[in-house]
């Protein structure tokens, strides 16, 4: 299983991964890492390894998680890469994993997108379950997550290096009123074209 917490500012990385053996996949990644957006103060935290250097994108993140880093500082740019980047680092996803990291970046995007503070559970297909707690006020609906998801996508899709989403292909489901529920998406993968820019298949 892979939990992600955030502290609740509105577009920060600044996040807490937490995977652990569930009894059904044993070969899985596991531990606790720190991820902090580019530019802030990094607490001091005797005893970890600390990655200094800023990583860009899911893919440099994955490979510090990878590397041992107990904690890794994201620069700003895709929200949505802490999420992608602990789903690569626990459950193994690569590029052909399409429709787990397609899934793994729309629950990034929800994470990145709410103040209060929040939780996700992300499952090996890239399915979420975003948990807000029991707290007054820290209310979320689909309605809400749908708004906020809907003014990233850019003509109806999320491009990353790494999976171009569909917006139409989110599926979102209210399960209680503080939790909501991100079905795997359908995503499309991506190359680096001569120019060196990234385009969908």
């Amino acid at each position: 299983m892979l939990r992600i917490g955030t502290s609740g500012s509105a577009g920060s990385a600044d996040v807490v991964i937490c995977g652990w053996r569930d009894g059904r996949r044993p070969r899985l990644r596991t531990g606790v890492k720190l991820v902090f957006q580019a530019g802030g103060t990094l607490p001091d935290l005797p005893g970890l390894r600390v990655g200094r250097r800023p990583a860009r994108g899911a893919e440099e993140l994955a490979r510090a998680l990878c590397e041992g880093f107990d904690v890794v500082v994201a620069e700003a740019g895709d929200p949505a890469a802490p999420v992608v980047a602990a789903g690569m680092w626990h459950y193994g996803w690569t590029a052909g994993d399409v429709g787990p990291l397609a899934g793994a970046t729309v629950a990034g995007l929800v994470l990145a997108g709410l103040r209060a503070p929040c939780a996700l559970e992300v499952r090996a297909d890239g399915g979420a379950t975003l948990d807000c707690g029991s707290t007054p006020g820290h209310e979320v609906t689909v309605a809400d997550v749908l708004a906020g998801l809907a003014a990233r996508f850019r003509s109806g899709r999320y491009r990353t290096p790494v999976v171009t989403v569909p917006l139409a292909s989110v599926r979102l489901t209210q399960e209680t009123c503080s939790r909501v529920r991100v079905a795997p998406c359908a995503g499309e993968p991506v190359y680096l074209a001569q120019s060196g820019r990234v385009q969908s298949v």
